[in-house]
């Protein structure tokens, strides 16, 4: 049996990971500020209460905290796999930040191997 006229029978070979370096680099660096963000937390709160000495300047550092987390969190989501072109850590709704494409499988270090 054939195929139909436009359809995409071609078996694309796998990428080279040289080629997914530069764009992997770029998931792992909006991985790392997500994780930066989230370990700044406890400090940042902290230091502002040591500073401030009250709750409500302590709950607006909170709440730009809050802010500042949606927004990396959300930059971070929207990173494209360099080999599928989906996105990396989304699928559908759903929002993993794992270590391999949530499409095609492809690692987060596979062009380090």
């Amino acid at each position: 049996m054939t195929e139909p006229a436009g359809s995409n029978a071609e078996h694309s070979t796998p990428p080279d990971p040289k080629e997914l370096a530069p764009l992997l680099k770029i998931i792992r660096r909006r991985r790392l500020l997500l994780w930066g963000i989230i370990l700044v937390y406890l400090p940042a709160m902290w230091i502002t209460l040591q500073l401030t000495q009250s709750y409500h300047k302590t709950a607006i550092a909170f709440v730009i905290w809050v802010i500042l987390l949606t927004i990396i969190a959300t930059y971070a989501a929207m990173a494209r796999c360099p080999a599928c072109g989906n996105y990396f850590h989304m699928h559908g709704a759903t929002l993993l930040y794992l270590r391999k494409c949530l499409h095609c499988g492809l690692h987060i270090s596979a062009d380090k191997k």
